[in-house]
């Protein structure tokens, strides 16, 4: 099945976001999106609020949490409990214990707390190398170091405000449960769309 993914999305329980689950669902509509990733700040309140809103069972929605390390923003996704730690490396070790995916968000954007080369010594699963708040030369940066170090490539919108939602999508082919997509995933994305704020795919 075609999956139509945002696998970088925060809700109103992230501090610098305003999107309600309500929001979320009628720009999803609105967008053609059929999956979301909820990737809330050090926080997996926005994910179970999300749940809790009627309507999402038609969508696939993957519990993800972007967690605020020492050395830079890492998201992972495919978890339900969030990290008691803000080390990195022992992040990304219990991650992989949870079965988790681990991706580095706008890897070479340095106006935020980013990553950089050391996503590869972190051992992510992805570089996200279309950030919907990146410029064109800091997605390309983290285009040419995933080819460069052989780590596949995802898109997320990183939205924040709901005309963000769906700006940046993957397109995955695989069945239509969490597992399969996550499992899809770690392949990465071999399609990835940016649509901007006013496109529907």
């Amino acid at each position: 099945m075609r999956i139509l993914l945002d696998a970088h999305v925060h809700t109103n329980s992230s501090p610098d976001s305003s999107i309600t689950p309500k929001q979320l669902l009628e720009r999803m509509k609105l967008r053609g999106m059929n999956a979301v990733a909820i990737t809330d700040h050090d926080t997996l309140e926005g994910y179970r609020r999300v749940m809790d809103t009627r309507g999402f069972s038609e969508y696939i929605v993957i519990p993800g949490i972007e967690v605020s390390t020492t050395i830079g923003d890492l998201i992972v996704l495919g978890i339900q409990e969030a990290f008691n730690t803000t080390d990195a490396f022992e992040v990304a070790q219990m991650a992989r214990e949870l079965g988790g995916v681990l991706v580095a968000p706008h890897p070479f954007d340095w106006r935020r707390a980013s990553l950089g080369e050391r996503s590869a010594l972190l051992g992510v699963d992805l570089i996200e190398c279309a950030n919907g708040k990146c410029g064109n030369k800091e997605n390309q940066q983290a285009k040419e170091f995933a080819k460069a170090v052989g780590i596949p490539v995802i898109g997320g919108s990183d939205a924040h405000e709901k005309q963000q939602i769906g700006s940046v999508l993957n397109v995955i082919d695989c069945d239509w449960e969490i597992d399969s997509l996550l499992a899809a995933l770690r392949r990465g994305a071999k399609t990835i769309l940016r649509l901007g704020e006013g496109g529907r795919v």
